[in-house]
Parts: structure tokens; C-alpha cells; sequence
């Protein structure tokens, strides 16, 4: 009897391996701010979906993730949009099919030394925070990357002068870049949660402006997307959903379960982080979350007038109403919602 259970048992395997479809996702940065793939691997909600995830972190940021996409080793590439436009712009065929992440998680940090030296506070009305940049040497995980591009366009909307009133050095990565500030070889740093509540908790720095809270521009835009490669099959379609799915239940139990999601993420994603600073940073950016995915007109021209307005060149223009179903499209977030 015993042997013949399992018999049954090891005959039924091949349909329950079967069942668990593989979702490969390409990650182009490791950073919180893809809350809701982090979210989703820690509670698991690819599970009821059917799906098991495979998520990759990419060497060579975004541009690898997209290049892994193209040559078919990856389903789909969780990037910054910028990269994917650049990309669409040279005609490869690639479609936004979910925002991540639908506001700009960015936090300018900036020294005691400079608060001091200012006079500034984050109480302050938002010219003047602006305004104390005036000089400040502003540390990078690379130069002419995201936070450089970010300081700059935030000094143009203080007065300043972008390209000479801000200087940018490049440090290295967020650890490195704590420690140059609290080495005071930096003035400040333009980076998402958590690096800002680090910071204040350690007393080496304070949050003096949150781009997606403080301008309504980049409170509502896609600012790390879900990208697929076109045509995009039957097949294909039905893993975007499930996966997409799997995305805004995790998003659901992030927004109203912050507490317990922030823990799980913390305790199988980042062990030696700060479970405070992990809490902290879901909290902050779990409006990002709210809409499950969804892309309207509106937030996408945002994304596409702070690219122009930060002096991003994508080697073609693009109309936000123009791209709906061929750019970007909430064929699969609309369906998953419907599930």
C-alpha cells in the first residue's frame, strides 16, 4: 500500500511541476523602489497565480535588463522608462505593460554642515530649500546618471544655474555615499528611501526635499515600469496578467499590511538592513503602489515633460495619447484587475 501511494504520489509530479508556470523578470537595479516585485517574492503571491518568479538582478543596470529582454533570455525587464524610451526610439520593440512604481521616489539629503551653513530647514517653503544648493557638492553612484540628472533639474527649479551653481562628484554606491557624507566629503545626496531615514537616524543627514511629495510633476508618473518585448503572443499575454496580478495583490497587502509585508521583504531580502528602515521606506512609497499599475495620459506626458525638462534627449519625440496600446498600454492591468 505503502509503495503504491507513492507510485501515485512521484505519477502526479510531472502535472504539479507542470502547473508552476516560471516568470523571468530582469531586474535593472536591486533598489526597494520595485516595491511591488519585492513584495510579491517576500508574500508570495505568484503562487496562487500559478507562476514561480525568477528574478535576476543584471549587471550594466537597465540597458542589460532591456538587451536580456530583446535576445528572449527574459519575459519581461523591471527598468527606469527613460531607458526604454531611448531604446524605443531606435525602433526595438518594446511596450510598457505595468508602472512599478508611479511616482518619483527620489529624497535630496543634505548635511548638517550645509543646514548650518544655510540656515535652511525642511519647514521651509520650497524656493528657499531649493535655493541652499547653491555651491553644494552633490555625491553620485555615477556621474550623468538618475541623481545627477535629478540635482541638476532641482537646482534649475531653485534659480539656480544647473550646470554651474551644483557641482557632482562620483562616490559609489548608496553605503559609500552615507559614509561620504558623514565624512563630510559631500554636501549632499539625491537617493530613495531608505537612504534618507538612514541618514536621520544616524544624525549624518536630513531629508530636506521628496520629489514625488513636493512637486505635483513627478507625484504622479511612471518612474520604474514593467516592460515586454513585442508582438506580444497568447502565451505571453496570459503570463503578463498573472503576473500582473501577482503585482497588485502584493501592492493591496503593502498598502493596507504595511507592517507585516515591510518585515517579510526585510527578513528574506535584506537580513542585515535596519527592519525600521525597511518599514519606513514601504511607508513612503506605498502611494506609488495605490493604482496597481495603471498608466492614464496624464501621468505618462508627466514622465515624458520631466525627461525634457531634465535635458533627457530620446532622438524622438513622443506624444503620450499618440502611444497608448503601441508605447505603453493597461491591456494587462486591466485584465488582471477583472481576475
Amino acid at each position: 500500500m505503502r509503495a503504491a501511494v507513492i507510485g501515485g504520489a512521484l505519477a502526479l509530479m510531472p502535472s504539479l511541476v507542470m502547473a508552476q508556470q516560471a516568470v523571468r523578470i530582469g531586474l535593472g537595479a536591486p533598489t526597494l523602489s520595485f516595491l511591488p516585485i519585492w513584495s510579491a517574492r517576500a508574500l508570495d503571491t505568484f503562487k496562487p497565480q500559478g507562476l514561480t518568479a525568477n528574478v535576476i538582478s543584471l549587471p550594466g543596470g537597465d540597458p542589460s535588463a532591456l538587451a536580456a529582454l530583446d535576445a528572449g533570455d527574459i519575459d519581461l525587464a523591471a527598468v527606469g522608462p527613460d531607458s526604454m524610451l531611448r531604446a524605443a526610439a531606435k525602433g526595438q520593440p518594446f511596450e510598457i505593460v505595468y508602472s512599478l512604481m508611479s511616482k518619483v521616489t527620489l529624497q535630496l539629503v543634505v548635511s548638517p554642515a550645509l543646514i548650518e551653513r544655510t540656515g535652511v530647514k525642511p519647514s521651509d517653503p520650497l524656493p528657499k530649500r531649493l535655493a541652499a544648493m547653491k555651491g553644494a557638492l552633490v555625491g553620485a553612484t555615477a556621474l550623468a546618471g538618475a541623481q545627477e540628472i535629478a540635482a541638476r533639474w532641482l537646482a534649475g527649479q531653485g534659480g539656480l544655474d544647473p550646470k554651474n551653481d551644483l557641482k557632482v562628484a562620483q562616490v559609489g554606491n548608496p553605503t559609500a555615499i552615507q559614509a561620504a557624507l558623514e565624512a563630510k566629503r559631500i554636501d549632499a545626496f539625491v537617493l530613495s528611501p531608505p537612504e534618507g531615514y538612514l541618514a536621520e537616524k544616524a544624525a549624518t543627514g536630513t531629508v530636506l526635499v521628496s520629489l514625488g511629495e513636493d512637486f505635483p510633476l513627478l507625484a504622479k508618473q511612471p518612474y520604474l515600469v514593467l516592460v515586454a518585448k513585442k508582438p506580444i503572443s497568447p502565451a505571453t499575454a496570459d503570463l503578463i496578467t498573472k503576473t500582473a496580478k501577482a503585482l497588485q495583490d502584493a501592492s493591496a497587502a503593502a498598502i493596507g499590511k504595511p507592517d507585516e509585508t515591510a518585515s517579510a521583504i526585510q527578513k528574506q531580502f535584506f537580513a542585515k538592513a535596519d527592519p525600521q528602515a525597511i518599514a519606513a521606506a514601504l511607508k513612503t512609497m506605498s502611494g506609488g503602489v495605490a493604482e496597481g499599475g495603471k498608466i492614464d495620459v496624464q501621468s505618462m506626458q508627466n514622465a515624458l515633460t520631466f525627461a525634457k525638462e531634465a535635458g533627457t534627449n530620446f532622438g524622438k519625440e513622443f506624444d503620450a495619447k499618440a502611444s497608448e496600446d503601441d508605447l505603453w498600454t493597461n491591456r494587462f492591468v486591466d485584465a488582471a484587475k477583472a481576475k
